[in-house]
């Protein structure tokens, strides 16, 4: 039941990151002009002054921090006997990064102009949303399997969101992204790795049929 829960809440996710793919690809106006409205507010507003603080943000926030970190989470798990996650985790940072390379070159979305901090590559969706994104999901989902959902896992899960926000902010503040690059980074990472967690849930249940049938 909790497998076809997340396999639903995955295709869910990855069904609306398909849409909204499309209308980016075709560059469906109405989004097109409320990316560029959304991204002009932004960086004229007081928030998207704090030019500093976005690039530190968008530093620590990196594919290559990001993905680092996972690998290190996933050596982690497999120190302490987690094989599973471990196995899982690591196939979700590697298959995730190549998923978002190919997409990238399939949308061929060009960044915004006039950028604070010139960026390379395109545009949708955004790789450093992406890896933190998919990086809270896992850490979040091994929390509230070993903090079985208490006070300290609230407390830590929120913090651990805020960071996530101030990476969106950065993005969209050092005009890197468009807001429709941010959602699709969200949407992609979080179906991703939901339909990672249901790999694992399959694989281990199979295992479990196998040593009942033995």
């Amino acid at each position: 039941m909790i497998r076809q829960k997340n396999q639903q809440a995955a295709f869910g996710c990855l069904g609306l990151f398909l849409i909204l793919a499309i209308l980016v690809k075709t560059q469906f106006a109405p989004l097109m002009r409320l990316d560029q409205q959304w991204l002009t507010s932004f960086s004229a507003s007081a928030l998207g002054q704090h030019v500093r603080v976005w690039e530190w943000l968008t530093l620590f926030g990196s594919p290559l921090v990001m993905s680092g970190l996972a690998v290190v989470l996933a050596l982690f798990l497999w120190r302490i006997r987690q094989h599973s996650w471990a196995g899982v985790t690591l196939l979700g940072v590697i298959g995730g990064d190549g998923l978002l390379l190919v997409i990238k070159q399939l949308v061929g979305r060009l960044r915004p102009l006039h950028q604070v901090v010139a960026d390379t590559g395109f545009s949708f969706p955004s790789g450093h949303v992406f890896g933190t994104v998919l990086l809270v999901a896992m850490l979040i989902t091994l929390l509230h399997r070993f903090l079985k959902g208490n006070a300290v896992f609230w407390w830590v899960t929120a913090l651990i969101i805020l960071g996530v926000i101030g990476v969106l902010l950065a993005r969209l503040g050092l005009r890197a992204h468009y807001a429709s690059d941010v959602l699709g980074s969200v949407l992609l990472a979080n179906g991703w790795w939901l339909e990672m967690i249901s790999v694992r849930e399959w694989v281990v249940h199979k295992r479990q049929k196998n040593l009942v049938k033995e």
